[in-house]
């Protein structure tokens, strides 16, 4: 009765051996995606960071930022409060920067950004800035292209608590740069990004935010 036991044992440690073994030759395990880059598709949307990333062509993506529209929130409804007129510097604030890597070699770089923007919606009508600049609706403006590979979105938010002015001298500026990205992904991430913050913040009046990139007129 004790060989046969022991027997009944040897045997199912050789079937976990072999299975084992013939599950590395199948490829390996696949490697789990880091909490940060999970945190990213939800502000971002998760199509939207799947198909970013896959236009790098990398495999390996490491994240960085503060992907939480949460936490951006807070710090910019605090940042809004503290303003005044005569202030013209304003923190940014990382979404998500995600570097993709194709073994040891850097392939491919998205980047989303927000803050306070030095240009009010006065200013925007001037010849120079209309040249850059697309007014969307009341509460949206929209550069296509301000620079190699960037998108950026002008949105009014009336902090409560803050100036009076603030709402239209004050906007967010959203960014987004990648020069993988075409127009239309760009949009989409600039897009996600700037509704899963201005949700957090409680806008008294929340900007309109189209779902897709109004076409030049």
């Amino acid at each position: 009765m004790m060989m046969l036991r022991n027997s009944n044992r040897l045997t199912v440690i050789a079937v976990l051996v072999i299975g084992g073994l013939l599950s590395g030759c199948s490829g390996g395990e696949e490697r789990a995606e880091s909490p940060k880059l999970g945190r990213c598709k939800s502000l971002l949307g998760a199509g939207n960071v799947e198909a970013a990333v896959k236009t790098t062509g990398g495999s390996d993506v490491e994240v960085s930022g503060t992907p939480q529209a949460d936490v951006l929130a807070d710090s910019l409804v605090r940042e809004a409060k503290q303003w005044q007129e005569s202030d013209l510097l304003h923190n940014s604030y990382t979404g998500c920067r995600m570097d993709a890597f194709e073994g040891d070699q850097l392939s491919g770089t998205i980047d989303v950004s927000v803050k306070w923007s030095v240009l009010s919606f006065g200013l925007l009508d001037s010849p120079k800035n209309s040249r850059t600049w697309r007014q969307v609706n009341e509460s949206v403006y929209v550069a296509p292209e301000p620079g190699p590979a960037r998108m950026q979105l002008l949105a009014a938010c009336a902090v409560p608590g803050a100036a009076e002015s603030q709402s239209s001298d004050l906007p967010l500026q959203f960014d987004v740069s990648g020069l993988s990205l075409g127009a239309e992904l760009r949009w989409g991430l600039l897009r996600a990004f700037a509704q899963s913050v201005t949700e957090e913040m409680g806008c008294a009046t929340p900007p309109v935010i189209p779902s897709v990139l109004p076409a030049a007129t």
